[in-house]
């Protein structure tokens, strides 16, 4: 397959099969979720010891003095920053204490080698999932059978990138560290080491970037998909020229559109343009380049496989697809509230939890947040631009809560625990008034949305342990998923209407009260 073929490929399966293609990448975002977990298992230990030995409590005193002497006007502090009292600066040293600071290293190495873990499942997910759609079968159901059948060579090939990455640092440190001895030393063992350490790093990144590929497609384990890709700049150097331009030039349009994005303040819809069509398509294209064969992208249901889509579906303008989509996910999500609201309930008792014992303990505190003199700038300036990033921003949150259930709902957990946290802890430390016209008209759309997600996430934790026990199939798990992915373009819509109201009505009705 040429260049050219591979690249319209990319475009078609996205354009023309997006729900075999999305489906896939919330899985993997979902799997990756995971690497957060440590994080906030460990500031959550670090809080409890904090609040245990009232340091926490002596910083948010000492910062309640600090904003009440201070003017909060944005002109003001721009031109002339306030200086930081001795007492806060204290404080602010007893919190890092070394055990403390102890305790978020090991979270952030915990970390590090869960996501080494998640990395490897995620790739197995996607790549799966995406040659599956190719192929024209059930893409949720290739990336959960490739999943369960090829985990252990994609965790190792995920290890091997990373020692292989660490390796490749390994010249630069030791060079960084002569300029103890000498720094004329220092200087040239730099140079050195960063020409081979990024020179190891470009070329096993070359020689490994088709391994996954192999896996999939050739089904042979991770040492066969090793030596397959590493013998490609040999074999056909023209298909790694070609991924090689055309990766440079997504990861630039993916660089340029994440530095337009953050020009406009909007820089959450980085998260959505880069893992759910950039990287899908950059994906599809190196299948294509791989097998060096056309794909049949089908759009009649006629393909083999499990297909959901109905070829008077597929055959409707892309516009009335696209406006179908969205009420089909307002219909799935109305659905879902009537066949698990116990679900959604639990996910709100979770939070409901977190933010009665944050408020309690911030609460005890006695101590007030001053609520800012102009309300409305806490939203942000430019209506638009603060509309864009909630939106985007929250429906990020809410797909990975949702998709975090395929690992066993802990993601799920967490995320409710720590959002409800949040809230309970501002709610203790700021004005009640303040707190719910700040809050409450956006919050009132946004909040439910929110316990929604968690309740979904819920959910296919149970079907996942069913699949595990006995007790449910793949099939159920297909199908809750792809469930899932259709309540979430519901809730895209009622995030879109909350977005609205926090930018353009709820800094008003504040200004208004406050």
């Amino acid at each position: 397959m040429t260049v050219g073929s591979a690249l319209q490929t990319g475009l078609r399966l996205l354009v023309d099969r997006p729900a075999d293609v999305l489906p896939v990448y919330l899985v993997g975002i979902g799997l990756t979720a995971t690497v957060r977990v440590p994080l906030v298992v460990a500031i959550g230990a670090a809080l409890a010891l904090l609040v245990s030995d009232g340091r926490l409590e002596t910083l948010v005193t000492e910062l309640e003095a600090f904003l009440q002497s201070t003017d909060l006007d944005p002109a003001a502090l721009e031109t002339t920053p306030p200086p930081i009292p001795s007492e806060l600066e204290a404080a602010v040293g007893n919190v890092f204490s070394p055990g403390i600071v102890a305790l978020l290293g090991g979270g952030v190495i915990v970390a590090l080698l869960v996501g080494v873990v998640a990395g490897g499942l995620s790739n197995a997910a996607v790549l799966h999932g995406i040659y599956g759609a190719l192929v024209g079968d059930d893409g949720v159901r290739a990336a959960l059978g490739g999943l369960a059948d090829d985990w252990p060579s994609f965790i190792g090939l995920s290890i091997l990138q990373t020692m292989l990455t660490i390796l490749g640092f390994v010249p630069i440190v030791i060079g960084v560290g002569l300029f103890a001895l000498s720094p004329a030393a220092g200087l040239v063992a730099t140079a050195v080491g960063v020409v081979l350490g990024v020179g190891l790093i470009v070329v096993s990144s070359l020689l490994l970037a088709f391994a996954g590929q192999s896996i999939v497609a050739d089904d042979v384990g991770l040492a066969g998909g090793v030596r397959r890709s590493a013998r490609l700049p040999v074999a056909r150097p023209w298909l790694i020229v070609g991924y090689v331009l055309v990766a440079l030039t997504v990861f630039a349009v993916l660089s340029i559109l994440g530095s337009l994005f953050s020009l406009f303040g909007v820089s959450q819809l980085s998260g959505i343009v880069g893992p759910l069509l950039l990287l899908p398509f950059l994906d599809i294209f190196k299948f294509g380049l791989y097998a060096d064969r056309s794909f049949p992208i089908v759009t009649d249901g006629s393909a083999a496989g499990s297909r959901s889509s109905t070829a008077a579906a597929d055959r409707r303008p892309h516009r009335a697809r696209f406006v179908a989509a969205f009420r089909d996910g307002l219909v799935a999500l109305g659905g879902f509230l009537r066949r698990a609201p116990l679900s959604v309930l639990f996910a709100t008792a979770v939070f409901t939890a977190a933010a009665i014992v944050s408020y309690q303990v911030t609460a005890g505190f006695g101590a007030e947040i001053p609520t800012p003199a102009e309300p409305g700038l806490v939203f942000g300036s430019v209506p638009i631009d603060t509309f864009v990033m909630l939106a985007a921003n929250n429906w990020l949150v809410s797909a990975t809560a949702t998709f975090g259930g395929l690992a066993l709902g802990v993601p799920t957990g967490v995320d409710m625990l720590l959002n409800g946290g949040l809230i309970g802890a501002l709610y203790g430390v700021t004005d009640s008034m303040a707190f719910l016209a700040l809050v409450a008209p956006h919050g009132i759309i946004e909040l439910p949305a929110i316990f929604v997600a968690g309740g979904l996430g819920f959910h296919i934790a149970a079907v996942v342990l069913g699949v595990l026990t006995g007790g449910a199939t793949v099939t159920t798990l297909v199908d809750t998923l792809r469930l899932a992915y259709r309540v979430l373009l519901g809730l895209a819509v009622v995030l879109v209407v909350a977005a609205l109201i926090e930018a353009f009505l709820t800094p008003a009705i504040a200004a208004a009260v406050l």
